[in-house]
């Protein structure tokens, strides 16, 4: 049975990345997988203090709700992360969890643990799909770092209003589907 664990990163409990997250969930369920979702916003996050304690022993020193999640991403087999852009870039809350995660590469940069396929979901208020393709690059680039390879990315433009991922049937059903693949990939 695959492992599947999904990073929550807006305030929205209710809005349109959870509403995609919850999709691509769904589908992973449906193809048997088993699941665990994080609510970054309820979560006790510290930032990174570049201690670099991480490098030589794989984990983080400080102690708050990042030691289990980290445990669950090395278990799982994909990884989704769900954020809504803000001025270019994923949540602070994301940008908290991506700033711990060094302990998955080792003092050379070498990927510490088998490498894991990645969902990203991303909701944006600007309707154009390309606006903010560069933060993406970059984000996918600096993950892949870490061993987590960017297999699908669910992009929902002019987000503005919280229910817009809710009512298009056709983005749900690519998340839903990105969820359903992973027994593909």
């Amino acid at each position: 049975m695959k492992k599947v664990v999904a990073f929550m990163g807006s305030p929205r409990k209710n809005g349109n990345t959870v509403t995609l997250v919850k999709e691509v969930i769904r589908g992973a369920q449906d193809a048997g997988a088993e699941t665990n979702i994080f609510n970054l916003y309820d979560m006790n996050i510290k930032p990174c203090q570049g201690c670099l304690a991480c490098r030589k022993t794989g984990h983080c020193v400080m102690q708050d709700d990042f030691q289990n999640m980290f445990n669950y991403i090395i278990d799982a087999d994909v990884v989704v992360f769900g954020s809504p852009v803000y001025l270019w870039h994923v949540s602070a809350q994301m940008k908290l969890l991506w700033d711990r995660l060094c302990g998955l590469f080792d003092e050379n940069h070498k990927p510490r643990y088998a490498v894991k396929n990645l969902i990203m979901v991303y909701s944006q208020g600007n309707p154009n799909a390309q606006a903010f393709q560069t933060s993406f690059q970059t984000n996918e680039s600096m993950l892949k770092m870490f061993g987590l390879n960017v297999v699908n990315t669910i992009l929902l433009t002019g987000g503005n209003d919280p229910s817009t991922a809710a009512n298009n049937k056709e983005l749900l059903v690519k998340a839903y589907e990105a969820g359903k693949a992973i027994y593909i990939e």
